[in-house]
């Protein structure tokens, strides 16, 4: 039996993710309240309950996501790269699917959900990106080292050289790292996200830290980092580009790395990045495999999408060009309204 999660469950939904080998950080409840505290976002927790009992057999963490100029749509789940429904086997996988649709059905919205692994009740579609995934079980942190490529090491060494200092925190580094990430992601042509985000991260999530590079009195470089289970999750990352000849990214890349093998981490997730672009090439350069990212797309008509639609394609290259030339201060204003309209 399929249905929506009460307040009641919340910690036996904590309980089966803690449990589940299959379990990434996007299913961790907190999530619920870092997106319904920065964006106001309603919530659509579905669990999946084996039959004459109220025990777990699946998860699935989703939101109501409004849209700019359409009814918005369901996504499981927005701003990352996963959260899809998670189960303890196919049957339970099949039902928390089957019950998404129908809700989107049923409101008339399009549907997205965004996995690690591939479903076993949905056949997969064509992603130009992928996840980016660097395993460190049985490595040495020496040997990982000397194993880098030399440009790999002499860009970290540049950064030494440059006198980039990387100082590592939680609430005391976050107006640093966004007077950066603010600054980078208007250059991109993208909305920025709210600070409430990453302040409500902090909040919610203990293992969050964000490191900012520093080179002569000045932040040119931030970078997010999550600790969850076994796993190091870096999900945003930024640099000044009048300042990446100093290799600051490289520097908090390293220590990022360095931690992970401190913390005796199984993997580091870099997030996604589209085949064969400068992100891609930034993360393989560590070592870095490349995971399909397995995301499934519903039109409001309830029609599976054989290719993965981004929204940085198509027209909205455009919008993303005439974003990029806005003043500072303006894009640092209209940023948050737009990004919580847009699931990327």
């Amino acid at each position: 039996m399929t249905e929506e999660m009460g307040p009641d469950m919340d910690a036996a939904y904590r309980a089966f993710v803690e449990s589940s080998p299959r379990a990434d950080y996007c299913h961790d409840l907190a999530w619920r309240e870092v997106i319904r505290e920065t964006y106001g976002l309603r919530s659509f927790y579905l669990v999946d309950l084996a039959p004459g009992s109220r025990e777990i057999r699946g998860v699935a963490p989703a939101f109501f996501l409004k849209g700019i100029l359409s009814r918005g749509q369901i996504v499981s789940l927005p701003f990352l790269d996963y959260g899809a429904p998670l189960a303890a086997d196919a049957d339970s996988e099949r039902r928390l699917v089957d019950r998404l649709l129908r809700e989107a059905g049923r409101k008339g919205m399009p549907l997205e959900i965004r996995s690690r692994q591939p479903l076993e009740s949905l056949p997969s579609a064509a992603n130009e990106k992928v996840s980016m995934v660097l395993e460190l079980g049985g490595k040495d942190r020496e040997a990982y080292w000397k194993g880098l490529d030399a440009k790999v090491r002499n860009q970290v060494r540049k950064a030494e050289k440059s006198e980039v200092s990387v100082l590592w925190g939680r609430e005391e580094r976050l107006d640093d790292f966004y007077s950066v990430f603010t600054v980078n992601m208007r250059d991109l042509g993208s909305p920025v996200h709210s600070r409430t985000l990453f302040a409500s991260l902090l909040k919610h999530f203990p293992g969050a830290q964000i490191g900012t590079a520093h080179r002569g009195g000045q932040c040119i470089g931030g970078l997010v980092r999550v600790l969850w289970k076994r796993t190091l999750y870096i999900p945003w990352a930024s640099t000044l580009k009048e300042h990446r000849i100093h290799s600051s990214n490289n520097a908090m890349y390293w220590e990022s790395i360095a931690f992970a093998f401190e913390r005796q981490c199984e993997r580091v997730d870099f997030g996604r990045s589209s085949k064969g672009e400068g992100t891609y090439r930034f993360k393989q350069q560590w070592e870095a495999g490349e995971f399909p990212l397995c995301w499934y797309q519903f039109g409001a008509d309830g029609v599976r999408k054989e290719q993965v639609e981004h929204l940085a394609s198509g027209k909205l290259k455009m919008a993303a060009l005439a974003w990029s030339r806005l003043p500072l201060p303006m894009a640092n204003l209209l940023g948050p309204a737009l990004r919580g309209k847009l699931s990327a």
